[in-house]
């Protein structure tokens, strides 16, 4: 990328890494963790947060030993020039997959609760032309993009909030009742909805800030993120009765919001999701956005937009490929040792 047209501050890394990491995922969280810990679900959301910071720190160190470098010029200068290749080429295709399983996630949520009618591969390319048109502009327009609809995270909260009026915090009870192996396997799938900062390996040459700035300003990303889920999942926990209604009910804050209307506004949940749709569309263009950026480090150019249509292309291909919650739990368990290969033991080891 251009350098100097593409300059973010510490102030913009914060919100880039808050919506990094806040995706399609919000929706399923609750369930997720819920089924496994229970009623002690956000102990487990506490603990992945703490996980993620650890990661997070070996992410900051590497970056610190090569503040010029993104984590695609870092991958040949310590590795070698083929394998360099090799390992970007794989970045890159980790991205698109996991950017189309979040297409695939945003496009049956929408068929279920909006518009079942409607094919999906409709609602997943008007997403992907929005996230495309997000990206294409550089690193600083999306920074501001991202940094613009920030507030819509607080409107959901108080969405939610509404709903615990009709709370019973003895759903709760007895807390840590279930044992810790049991909360850290939880807290496995809570990290997972949290990745997301490993954006800051490739974008931190670019934040004019310290290190240490950095280091602040990823961690309270993260600190702001953790606590953010955390409430998400303790809300659903005080509104359902943990061992039933949580394990039946796949995406738990809709239904607890779709129970209550206004004056002004009928379908609450549909509201919801109206604001989720823009959470999803900066998840989205972070993958489409680092897909690319892998792509055109490849060739050795410098800005990556002529790679965006191609790349959205595989995009929709892969996200059509899943058609049933089965599909979707076959792509989650490739993904999840590649997680940890792409995101914790590649970056330790470099």
């Amino acid at each position: 990328m251009e350098e100097g047209k593409n300059k973010i501050t510490k102030k913009q890394l914060v919100f880039m890494i808050i919506q990094a990491q806040i995706g399609v995922g919000i929706l399923s969280l609750p369930h997720d963790v819920g089924v496994i810990a229970k009623q002690d679900a956000w102990m487990s959301t506490l603990l992945a947060g703490v996980l993620s910071q650890f990661i997070i720190l070996v992410i900051w160190g590497l970056s610190r030993k090569f503040p010029s470098l993104s984590l695609y010029q870092i991958l040949p200068k310590l590795l070698g020039r083929v394998l360099g290749k090799v390992l970007t080429i794989s970045y890159s295709l980790y991205f698109m997959v996991t950017g189309a399983l979040v297409l695939a996630r945003y496009s049956d949520i929408i068929d279920k609760w909006i518009l079942p009618r409607t094919p999906n591969w409709i609602t997943m390319l008007l997403i992907l032309i929005t996230c495309i048109y997000i990206v294409n502009a550089g690193l600083t327009s999306i920074a501001r993009f991202y940094v613009l609809v920030s507030p819509i995270l607080i409107l959901l909260i108080v969405l939610i909030s509404y709903s615990m009026k009709d709370a019973n915090f003895l759903y709760l009870f007895p807390v840590g009742d279930s044992s810790i192996p049991t909360i850290v396997k939880g807290s496995k799938e809570a990290a997972f909805s949290m990745l997301g900062f490993e954006l800051f390996l490739f974008i931190h040459p670019y934040v004019q800030a310290s290190g240490k700035e950095k280091l602040k300003a990823i961690t309270a990303a993260n600190i702001f993120v953790t606590f953010y889920y955390t409430f998400m999942v303790f809300a659903s926990l005080v509104f359902f009765e943990t061992s039933t209604d949580i394990a039946l009910t796949p995406e738990p804050l809709l239904y607890m919001i779709k129970a209550y209307s206004f004056q002004v506004l009928e379908r609450t949940d549909l509201f919801f999701l109206s604001l989720w749709l823009i959470v999803v569309a900066t998840s989205i263009g972070n993958w489409l956005f680092l897909s690319s950026m892998g792509l055109a480090s490849l060739v050795r150019k410098k800005h990556y937009a002529s790679f965006l249509p191609f790349v959205a292309c595989i995009y929709l291909i892969l996200a059509l490929i899943p058609d049933q919650s089965r599909d979707f739990e076959h792509f989650n368990q490739f993904l999840g040792p590649t997680h940890y290969i792409f995101i914790v033991i590649i970056p330790f080891v470099l």
